[in-house]
């Protein structure tokens, strides 16, 4: 009885891939896609600190989902394992997806660092909000969690028994840091550092309500199957359905930007509305070569 509950658990965990985890991530896809094309395409965003920041923070969203995040929805919409197959990729996705998390939410966290700057009272603080600080501070967060990230490539060597397409920690101390202190690190202090600045700042703190709400539950999942013993068939089964369900929740955390910016600024919508039309779909009609007659 209890391997056709577990091969239900399974088949289940299939199904929430193939048609919630695919679509998901399209849409989380073509949204920093979006996002991308609509910063690089204005100069009020490109000379913007702020602009510059949100650009990187899509970026680092983008690099996630396209280098990290598919894999794992292939793994577990169609049960391909490249982590079993090709476990020197699966270390590379580790290093990738944790530099790529670290390095957005600490973007988000500029990025309205930048906003309490602009409209602080003190002429002292606002020098800080120009975009050649704006382009060091970029540099140093991606050095920083770039180097933070290589024990992530080296340290994790082995296939999570609750979900093959990662891989986790042997030694017992990097867990430890990893359970503790890198979620804890990623899902409270700098979301909170974000949360404080936005409310001194009073600009819109959805974003980061969003960021938060849709990666707390996949670091809670991931936290309880990291520090886990019971290898339990039924409950491996149970820890792998939740951890398909919160991870797919997740991949929001890192496509969500775009529609936040929609649903929220119409600025931003009539930004958008501006590039999609007037700069692409106009300039492309312009181009377009009318054949010359030609004397018979």
């Amino acid at each position: 009885m209890s391997h056709v509950f577990i091969a239900s658990l399974y088949y289940a965990r299939k199904q929430i891939g193939l048609y919630f985890g695919i679509p998901v991530f399209i849409v989380s896809v073509v949204g920093e896609f979006f996002s991308i094309v609509v910063l690089l395409s204005l100069k009020t965003f490109r000379q913007n600190s702020c602009g510059f920041y949100l650009l990187t923070m899509s970026i680092f969203n983008l690099i996630r989902l396209s280098l990290s995040t598919v894999f794992i929805i292939i793994s577990l919409s169609f049960g391909i394992d490249y982590s079993v197959s090709m476990f020197f990729f699966c270390q590379l996705r580790n290093l990738i997806a944790t530099t790529c998390n670290t390095g957005s939410i600490s973007c988000l966290c500029m990025a309205v660092i930048d906003q309490y700057f602009a409209t602080c009272s003190r002429p002292r603080w606002q020098q800080w909000s120009n975009i050649k600080v704006a382009h060091r501070m970029i540099a140093i967060i991606t050095l920083i969690w770039t180097l933070h990230s290589i024990p992530y490539f080296i340290l994790f060597d082995k296939v999570s028994p609750t979900n093959t397409a990662v891989c986790v920690p042997t030694n017992s101390i990097f867990l430890q840091y990893h359970t503790f202190g890198y979620f804890l690190t990623y899902n409270s202090v700098l979301p909170l550092i974000a949360i404080v600045f936005s409310l001194m700042a009073f600009v819109n703190v959805r974003q980061v309500a969003v960021y938060v709400c849709t990666y707390v539950e996949y670091s809670v999942v991931s936290a309880i199957s990291a520090i886990n013993t019971d290898r339990d068939p039924v409950y491996l089964a149970k820890m792998n359905l939740a951890n398909a369900v919160t991870l797919i929740v997740s991949v929001y955390s890192n496509g969500s930007s775009f529609y936040t910016y929609v649903c929220v600024s119409q600025r931003f919508r009539r930004q958008f509305l501006y590039v999609l039309y007037r700069m692409y779909v106009v300039r492309c009609y312009n181009n377009q070569v009318t054949p010359s007659n030609t004397e018979a």
